[in-house]
């Protein structure tokens, strides 16, 4: 984020770059593939067990985006699905972190044809069973993102 000062009747700007440590914990159902994307991240991975990915990157913009993708499961397959159990960043844990993600699922056809009320965006949700995309975006810094999203009250600035 650009900062700026005055010294001795001269603007000087500085552009901030603000670090941001988040690691996401993942359980599989079967063995499910997924991509898991973060700014400069992203790994591309079969489950086998429960997971914990680990991820760190500066940025100057005011918001990023975390993305788990849950890819290449046949439309068929019942029996493989992601769980998120958990989002941390700088190691603080809560349930209303993951439950900020929107999971929109790639509906298999005819299925999705034959549906009279199908959602196109779930939230909160946490289970992948299908091919699609969760995402969560969070404000930067992080700090201020955690205050609002934990209801902390009001932030004097």
């Amino acid at each position: 984020m650009p900062e700026s000062c005055i010294l001795n009747g001269t603007a000087y700007w500085i552009n901030m770059a603000t670090l941001v440590k988040l690691s996401v914990a993942l359980t599989p159902v079967g063995e499910p593939w997924v991509r898991v994307s973060a700014p400069g991240f992203s790994r591309y991975t079969q489950l086998r067990e429960p997971t914990h990915i680990h991820m760190q990157f500066q940025t100057t913009n005011t918001c990023e985006t975390l993305t788990i993708q849950h890819v290449d499961k046949a439309d068929h397959d019942a029996t493989t699905a992601v769980i998120i159990d958990s989002v941390s960043f700088f190691g603080i844990q809560d349930p209303r972190f993951a439950w900020a993600g929107v999971y929109r699922p790639d509906y298999p056809e005819p299925w999705a044809s034959e549906q009279t009320n199908l959602a196109s965006e779930l939230s909160p949700h946490t289970y992948l069973g299908w091919n699609g995309c969760w995402s969560l975006t969070f404000g930067v810094p992080v700090f201020t993102w955690i205050h609002h999203t934990q209801n902390l009250g009001w932030i004097y600035g």
